[in-house]
């Protein structure tokens, strides 16, 4: 159960990250255990394909999560959640393929709003053992009904 502020700083991150109208929702595995800064270059690699794949810039955010998954390896607890927005959009197949072969399973589905993927990563974000980062977004411009306050 979160504090009062932890429900705020939910509310805003999810605000925030809900601004960008993005294409995928994903969560990925791992097919072994390996350390958290492997992972992350496994992460920065399928970044950098998908960028290729699609013959253009991706952005995302990506919460990072540490307890036992519902989906791929229960044994392996680190899986990744993630929000993803292409200058040209691939089939979510043909992303979690890529994913699949460089480090585990995936599961990837076209990002619906009215599901509150936005906030399902944000619930993560008071957590201790969550990390989160987001990159690529700078080229993507938030739609001006969309944008809000940062600070109100």
């Amino acid at each position: 159960m979160y504090s009062v502020q932890q429900s705020h700083l939910v509310s805003a991150y999810g605000d925030f990250i809900s601004q960008w109208p993005w294409d995928h929702y994903a969560a990925f595995t791992f097919g072994r255990q390996m350390s958290q800064s492997r992972c992350i270059r496994h992460w920065d690699d399928f970044v950098d394909s998908t960028g290729r794949l699609t013959r253009g810039r991706v952005g995302w955010v990506r919460a990072d999560e540490q307890r036992r998954s519902g989906y791929g390896s229960p044994e392996i607890p680190l899986h990744f959640h993630a929000l993803l927005r292409y200058q040209n959009v691939p089939a979510p197949e043909a992303v979690a393929g890529l994913w699949k072969s460089k480090a585990g399973d995936a599961q990837v589905e076209i990002y619906d709003p009215a599901r509150g993927a936005a906030w399902y990563l944000a619930k993560m974000f008071p957590y201790e053992d969550t990390r989160y980062d987001l990159g690529g977004l700078e080229h993507f411009i938030r739609p001006p009904e969309s944008r809000r306050p940062w600070v109100q």
